[in-house]
């Protein structure tokens, strides 16, 4: 499950997984205040709907760094990589949001949907092979 998935940020991020990471806490540090909002999740949690730059709180290189492990340095390094290939902005100056409509390309909509059946599969046999078990919590 997790060399496909590394296969696919790959891909995506032409082989460099650091620049993957950082690209990624990107888009998730930026929305993730805004995630535990019902209505927010309500309108942007299948993927379809473009989150704007208003949406999004920007994020640092030094926040990256923090979340990742990757030295401040390279995360800036990745940062600057990232905005001249378009997959994130600079809404404050340091601070970077996804690009809207990054994730609904084509080609990204097809890593996701791919990333999503791999997940449900990998959930699917640690649930046979006894690791994690289903608890309804309406009992």
């Amino acid at each position: 499950f997790l060399h496909r998935t590394d296969q696919d940020r790959r891909g995506l991020y032409s082989g460099d997984l650091d620049l993957a990471a950082v690209g990624e806490t990107v888009g998730l540090a930026a929305i993730e205040a805004e995630s535990r909002k019902a209505e927010f999740r309500e309108k942007f949690g299948n993927f379809e709907n473009r989150i704007g730059t208003e949406g999004q709180r920007p994020v640092n290189a030094q926040t990256i760094s923090q979340a990742t492990g990757i030295p401040r340095e390279t995360v800036r390094r990745k940062l600057k990589l990232l905005l001249e290939r378009g997959v994130i902005v600079e809404k404050t100056r340091g601070g970077y949001v996804m690009k809207p409509g990054f994730i609904q390309t084509p080609e990204n909509m097809d890593i996701v949907d791919r990333g999503m059946r791999d997940t449900l599969v990998f959930m699917n046999e640690c649930v046979k092979l006894g690791l994690v078990r289903w608890i309804d919590e309406t009992d």
